[in-house]
């Protein structure tokens, strides 16, 4: 197992337990959890990445949508995005209300214009990878990408932006 690997699963379960310790203690309702758990997936994929691009000489980069990073360029967009994504499903696990639910809203807009970018970029020619036995391409994996990865921050921001508007209770 590789370093990486180790660091990502011991600081994801610390910041799975804190997301879990927020929802059970604030109790925020079945759409909030389902947002955070969505933004805590994005976290943890991305939660190597800002120590692994600082300290990995070898690392070969970032990539998320139409923005790509190389090497220790990478550092801070990583950071950026992974602080960020934390923070919103955190926010959302603790039921948050008003003002403070625009970070969720602005994150997932960005995110979401970000990829639809790059899949219209892209169209039909990008693939994805499940190991080497199974990969999906076409206009089935342009769908698939365009549901997870624009429809779910899109549907968030509505979300987050609707409770946002909300006058405080």
């Amino acid at each position: 197992m590789t370093p990486w690997i180790k660091i990502a699963l011991v600081t994801n379960l610390v910041y799975w337990a804190v997301f879990v310790w927020l929802a059970v203690r604030r109790r925020p309702g079945a759409a909030a959890i389902v947002l955070g758990v969505m933004h805590m997936l994005l976290a943890g994929v991305v939660s190597v990445a800002p120590i692994r691009s600082f300290i990995d000489p070898a690392y070969p980069g970032f990539r998320v949508g139409l923005l790509h990073f190389e090497h220790q360029a990478a550092t801070l967009p990583a950071t950026i995005m992974f602080v960020w994504a934390l923070t919103c499903a955190f926010l959302l696990a603790a039921r948050a209300r008003g003002g403070k639910l625009w970070v969720v809203a602005g994150f997932d807009v960005l995110f979401a214009v970000n990829q639809l970018l790059d899949i219209l970029r892209s169209g039909t020619g990008g693939n994805i990878q499940f190991g080497e036995h199974l990969t999906i391409g076409g206009l089935q994996a342009a769908i698939i990408m365009a549901l997870l990865f624009v429809g779910g921050p899109a549907l968030s921001a509505w979300w987050s932006g609707k409770r946002a508007l909300r006058p405080a209770a």
